[in-house]
């Protein structure tokens, strides 16, 4: 007979509860005022909120499951157009962070005419400290540290684009 209830198969429970999840990291992304003006519970909008401040990875791992757990509570289609919305307003970003963002990305391919071109367009900037910082990137890289030396160089190129490097 056609009454029959038609059951999910596990491994379609567990797909959904994955989706349902990455949904969820994608909304970890969004700044507190966008998760403000989404129809969100209490609850989620403070997991998520407390997300952004786990720094272990074992701890995150935890709370992006608790997160997905709380998004089987929800109905996922409205934060999926939210969430698109949302993220039309997140990546537009300004041309000094795109600039900076390729002036990192071309410091850190390590070809040495790329130094040279980026010093010789900052004429303020100290050699040994541009190098030392990119030493340093790349020893963090290998051992997996978090990179201090990265933010440093990021706020180096920033200050110096400010006298329009490259």
């Amino acid at each position: 007979m056609e009454n029959e209830i038609q059951r999910k198969s596990k491994t379609q429970i567990k797909k959904e509860a994955e989706e349902l999840q990455k949904l969820g990291e994608e909304l970890i992304k969004l700044s507190s005022p966008q998760l403000e003006r989404m129809a969100l519970p209490d609850s989620l909008r403070k997991a998520l909120i407390e997300a952004r401040s786990i720094k272990s990875n074992i701890a995150g791992r935890r709370q992006r499951q608790y997160i997905g757990a709380l998004m089987r509570e929800v109905d996922p289609e409205p934060i999926r157009t939210a969430l698109l919305q949302a993220n039309d307003d997140l990546f537009v970003e300004s041309e000094i962070t795109q600039e900076i963002r390729e002036c990192l990305d071309r410091l850190l391919s390590g070809d040495s005419g790329i130094i040279e071109e980026f010093l010789g367009a900052c004429p303020g900037l100290e050699r040994q400290r541009l190098k030392q910082l990119l030493r340093n990137i790349k020893k963090e890289k290998t051992t997996g540290k978090s990179s201090r030396s990265l933010n440093s160089l990021k706020q180096l190129i920033m200050q110096s684009m400010q006298g329009l490097c490259f």
